[in-house]
């Protein structure tokens, strides 16, 4: 085995580099033209697909159905399937529950979970809790998002998880009233908005 075939086996396992100089030399020390190792190139090109991919899953394009209006009134017409399943299964036929009703039963669970002490008596706001009748959302705006707000909470913010106090139908019927009364409702006093608005 020659020398050169020894030199290679070594650098193709790693021990060695390729030693192709471009002949440029500073100080004593001799710039050497090294390619990545493959394995390097391999790993950025997976990159530079799954990125592609991500942009164009996440981001869409025209028409794919995943702009922001697009998928609010796809969580809303969810929430809705999803409220009367829900009632179906209780026994009660969907047609019954108004959402009047609906309204009402939520507004009953906000007056007595103690929602007010944190966001007042007409969600206006305080020191505490943010302002619930504007469209500005600190944790997201869609019925699912408050849902899993009322659910798990917030305690590094003061907001209580509820999951252990209220069923889901109770965070259902307390979503519903904050996204069909309390948001564009005009209280005295509202606290300033906060958070990212969301129409």
């Amino acid at each position: 085995m020659s020398d050169e075939i020894r030199k290679r086996a070594k650098a193709r396992k790693g021990d060695e580099h390729d030693e192709s100089s471009d002949s440029h030399e500073y100080d004593g020390i001799k710039e050497l033209n090294n390619p990545p190792p493959f394995w390097i190139m391999l790993v950025f090109i997976i990159t530079i697909g799954f990125s592609m991919f991500y942009v164009i899953h996440n981001f869409g394009y025209p028409g794919n159905g995943m702009d922001q209006e697009t998928r609010y009134n796809r969580s809303v017409t969810d929430f809705e399937e999803k409220l009367k399943t829900n009632i179906a299964d209780k026994g009660s036929p969907a047609g019954e529950v108004s959402q009047e009703q609906l309204i009402e039963a939520g507004k009953a669970l906000f007056l007595s979970k103690g929602c007010i002490a944190c966001h007042g008596n007409s969600g206006e706001g305080n020191a505490i809790g943010p302002n619930l009748t504007d469209n500005n959302w600190i944790n997201g705006c869609a019925t699912e998002e408050i849902i899993g707000i009322i659910r798990d909470g917030k305690p590094e913010k003061g907001m209580t998880p509820y999951k252990s106090m209220m069923t889901e139908e109770q965070m259902a019927q307390l979503a519903a009233y904050i996204k069909l009364s309390l948001v564009g409702s005009e209280p005295a006093n509202p606290k300033a908005p906060q958070g990212e608005l969301c129409e």
